[in-house]
């Protein structure tokens, strides 16, 4: 009986050395939530790629907790219910441990809900709506990009300084959109401005002529725009086309001329103002190293989406690393309130909103290049 006892007990630590070392060899598992078809096709190729060289770099080091770190990546093609679904099946089917996205706001609103139905962090590294880190805030979603109640402030008392007192606001009608004009809307009211006039257009619009007539008409100082991906291309070099842009100056969100889609917008970007949290002139030891390596790699300039991705990654498994676990509760735990010192530079965690806080640049279009011309911090 008890050679049989020590017998089982052999077989039992067998068993359990094993198992741990069929634990460490499983990889740890991202999924990418992109927008690869459709409007923001371009950012999702940037953010691909970022995720990728983060991912990479990770495992060049030996991985994370002796694991090899692997993306599945998705394409959500902007379709909330098809984001929702497609971030199910990464948790139920493919059984992630992390999820990196999305592009448009309405659908990372959406997926936010299914991360925290199964407890899983999802690290929002381009949508911008407020919401996502105001009402709608829950405890598995971090975001390290900025938002418009971060950008807005800068560029309306820029533009009331420099430009004139009345506004009109052509803004893309969805959850960014909404959430971008709300956040003008209230800055530029408590700096004092008027708002002439306001449209909305659908996502993925392609002539902006029907808009220009109302816009003419109400006579703004101001032009502010919200549009990015191909909708910022098209309304862009149609107020070119139109004369729009020798009436009256033109500004935007970030997004509008981004670096993904600048080259497309051409001599019509030249001169539009804008606030961002990124620009690849951005000029630091730590920063012009990344870039280099990002350009070298895919033989191109980095956008904010390409950082925000790569950062996104990075930040998460210094949590991963921190935590000495990927359990999402111990990983949250080393989330809220942290610090991540990156090619952007040094920021902070919000231990309750998730946001992150970030340095916003005032930008200007010259030749086709995004120039710094102030920094807010």
């Amino acid at each position: 009986m008890k050679r049989i006892s020590k017998l089982l007990g052999v077989f039992l630590c067998i068993g359990m050395v094993f198992c741990g070392s069929a634990l460490a060899q499983k990889p740890i598992l991202i999924g990418n939530l992109s927008g690869f078809t459709g409007t923001y096709s371009a950012m999702a190729k940037m953010q691909k790629d970022s995720v990728d060289m983060a991912v990479n770099e990770i495992n060049e080091a030996g991985g994370l907790l002796g694991r090899k770190v692997e993306v599945i990546h998705e394409d959500t093609e902007t379709s909330p219910s098809i984001g929702t679904r497609k971030i199910e099946r990464l948790i139920l089917e493919k059984k992630v441990d992390f999820c990196v996205g999305a592009i448009s706001s309405a659908v990372t609103l959406a997926m936010m809900e299914v991360a925290k139905k199964y407890n899983k962090i999802l690290m929002v590294n381009i949508s911008q709506s407020v919401k996502i880190t105001g009402e709608s805030r829950n405890k598995v979603t971090f975001r390290v990009n900025a938002n418009p109640g971060i950008t807005s402030g800068a560029l309306c008392k820029w533009m009331l300084a420099n430009l004139g007192k009345k506004f009109y606001l052509l803004t893309v009608d969805y959850a960014w959109g909404r959430s971008t004009s709300e956040q003008y809307h209230q800055r530029l009211d408590e700096m004092g401005a008027k708002i002439v006039g306001e449209t909305f257009f659908p996502l993925g619009t392609k002539d902006f002529a029907p808009y220009f007539g109302k816009i003419k008409a109400a006579k703004p100082d101001v032009l502010f725009i919200t549009a990015a991906g191909n909708d910022a291309i098209s309304v862009v070099t149609q107020a070119e086309r139109y004369g729009i842009k020798k009436m009256m100056p033109i500004c935007g969100d970030g997004s509008l001329v981004s670096a993904d889609i600048l080259e497309a917008e051409g001599d019509a970007a030249n001169g539009i103002i804008t606030a961002d949290y990124y620009s690849a002139a951005l000029d630091t030891p730590e920063h012009r190293a990344w870039a280099a390596k990002y350009e070298k790699l895919y033989n191109a300039k980095p956008s904010k989406f390409s950082i925000s991705s790569y950062e996104a990654v990075m930040w998460l498994a210094q949590a991963v690393k921190q935590a000495g676990s990927v359990e999402t509760d111990k990983v949250v735990a080393a989330l809220e309130g942290s610090t991540y010192h990156g090619p952007q530079g040094i920021k902070t965690m919000d231990r309750n909103s998730h946001q992150t806080s970030l340095t916003v640049y005032m930008i200007k279009i010259e030749n086709g290049e995004r120039k710094i011309f102030a920094k807010v911090d």
